[in-house]
């Protein structure tokens, strides 16, 4: 098979490419034709599509891979890093939070060196993307093909949160993504009426059914748009220096080519895209050699500088049932939800994971937050291994570092392509990153402290009085905190020649290979990653048919 351009990994950023390329209007007036290569399946689970469905499809491994990182602490255990293997990728069984980074971050990642990146630039690439309910604005877009919305959930101990956050001194905003300031509000989450939106559905899904309807019209606009699931894309194929295509494996093991006339597209995000540049001879050549695979192009930081955040959460009890633990902590609730979910796209099953969001200062002398928290209005279960809800009625929150500066790394353990990578996961190794969360029990606990949600508040479930100092606060970070999968820099853009692509996503020492992914970002951008991963996306699509 040959197409003009391979896109591998059918994610956040890899829908937005493939869609906009097979979709693309060229001056000469032929569309390019576009493979995208998923190594999971299509979301025929009905619960991929309800919000709070996410609870449960992060149980199994369907959806999921399951990344075993080194362990964090000396003598912990092994963490695991989630990330999404379906149609969608991970923003398909994510918490749908739509936090896009801060003006000063993308003028900082432009600053580094990396032209076309500025907040001026990647904006007009966000308000193409969103139909957002808030409306259009300068800050935000309407009648794009995702859908975003902002839910007052009508919860009344949402809404004591709320009061409580104003008494204690934050701004209650509507659009978190409008500003920079200490602030809390409802989270903005990839939701239209009632259901999860993902990449896939606003980019693919459309190309698809217009592909279908010309087909049934025997008119042909040119151009296809052909997506391949449950294929694992085992290596690159090389020309020379070229990158020419990908050796693709199926279900079965079998494996085809597919050749690229023009380029191929990695959009295998922060864990895989870098494996299968060090499978393919792209990378640390001392590592290669060790692990017996052929150097086609020596990159010393691929699988290097990878960023991800760690937080640190706190849980109170209620001293009366909330209405939301009411609903769903019984079977008949869930089921009541359910229906109503069913029948119009209503009721708690429609709204995002995490109900509230917040950034804010570590220290009040800091120019701008460094910090994101999160307030959901019941209690999850600890006792169980998965993201679970608890019986009883609670607050949970968690807060982390947003833009941390410690690096971790990923790499193969071996040229097998089913061989687990290895992930040396480190948190918390600066002065800036622990300084930083240092003081987010300390914030939780001030804030919940005010009333009037104060009186709603029966105790502290967890950490409790054990973790009371900054220094305590750091050491439970370590060693109960989690990643939030939201890595990135495993293959960071920059300037220099060590530099794994540069600004306009071309990996160095091979042509024909760009990378579309998170881990293209050389710094967190202060929030989460889907909504970064996705304008990667878009902008690759910018530069790609620029260049058509």
């Amino acid at each position: 098979m040959e197409f003009d351009y391979v896109v591998v990994g059918a994610g956040a950023a890899g829908c937005v490419v493939a869609g906009r390329l097979a979709c693309a209007e060229p001056a000469d007036g032929r569309r390019p034709s576009v493979l995208l290569v998923e190594y999971g399946g299509r979301p025929v689970n009905p619960l991929l599509h309800v919000p709070k469905g996410f609870y449960y499809t992060l149980r199994g491994d369907r959806y999921l891979y399951r990344y075993a990182t080194r362990p964090v602490t000396p003598g912990g255990a092994p963490e695991v890093w989630l990330r999404g293997r379906v149609l969608g990728g991970s923003a398909a069984v994510n918490g749908m939070m739509w936090l896009r980074g801060a003006p000063a971050d993308w003028d900082g990642l432009a600053a580094r060196g990396n032209p076309g990146w500025s907040w001026a630039e990647v904006l007009p690439a966000y308000r193409a993307i969103e139909d957002h309910s808030l409306g259009a604005s300068p800050a935000r877009g309407s009648g794009g093909p995702l859908g975003i919305s902002v839910t007052d959930t009508r919860d009344e101990v949402t809404g004591a949160i709320l009061d409580s956050a104003v008494r204690y001194g934050w701004r209650r905003v509507p659009d978190v993504n409008a500003e920079d300031t200490e602030r809390i509000g409802f989270t903005p989450s990839t939701i239209a009426r009632g259901r999860r939106t993902t990449s896939y559905g606003a980019f693919v899904r459309p190309v698809l059914a217009r592909q279908a309807a010309e087909r049934r019209g025997s008119v042909s606009s040119g151009g296809r748009l052909t997506v391949l699931t449950r294929a694992r894309a085992v290596e690159l194929l090389f020309d020379g220096s070229r990158v020419s295509g990908v050796a693709v494996a199926d279900a079965k093991g079998s494996v085809s080519r597919v050749m690229a006339s023009r380029e191929v597209i990695l959009c295998a995000g922060s864990v895989e895209t870098p494996l299968l540049l060090e499978r393919s001879g792209i990378g640390r050549p001392e590592l290669l050699r060790k692990h017996g695979i052929e150097v086609r192009a020596e990159s010393p930081n691929v699988g290097e500088r990878l960023i991800e955040q760690r937080g640190a959460a706190l849980q109170v009890t209620l001293r009366t049932t909330s209405e939301a633990t009411r609903r769903l902590g019984s079977r008949a609730g869930r089921a009541w939800e359910a229906a109503r979910w069913l029948a119009a796209g209503t009721g708690l099953l429609s709204t995002g994971g995490y109900d509230l969001v917040c950034q804010f200062k570590s220290a009040p002398a800091l120019p701008r937050p460094d910090l994101q928290g999160l307030f959901v209005p019941m209690a999850i279960d600890t006792a169980s291994k998965d993201l679970k809800l608890a019986r009883h009625p609670g607050i949970f929150f968690m807060a982390y570092p947003i833009r941390p500066q410690t690096t971790s790394s990923v790499h193969v353990c071996g040229s097998a392509p089913d061989a687990p990578p290895v992930i040396d996961a480190r948190f918390l190794a600066t002065e800036q990153d622990r300084n930083a969360v240092a003081p987010v029990l300390e914030t939780a606990r001030a804030v919940l402290a005010q009333p009037p949600v104060a009186a709603l508040i029966a105790g502290e479930e967890f950490p409790g009085d054990a973790v009371a100092t900054r220094q305590e606060t750091i050491d439970y970070a370590l060693a109960t905190g989690t990643g939030l999968y939201h890595a990135v820099g495993s293959a960071a853009m920059g300037p220099a020649g060590d530099d794994v692509v540069d600004a306009r996503l071309r990996v160095r020492g091979v042509t024909g290979l760009r990378i579309a992914d998170a881990s293209v970002l050389p710094v967190q951008v202060s929030g989460n990653t889907a909504a970064p991963a996705m304008l990667v996306g878009y902008r690759a699509a910018d530069f790609i048919l620029a260049e058509w």
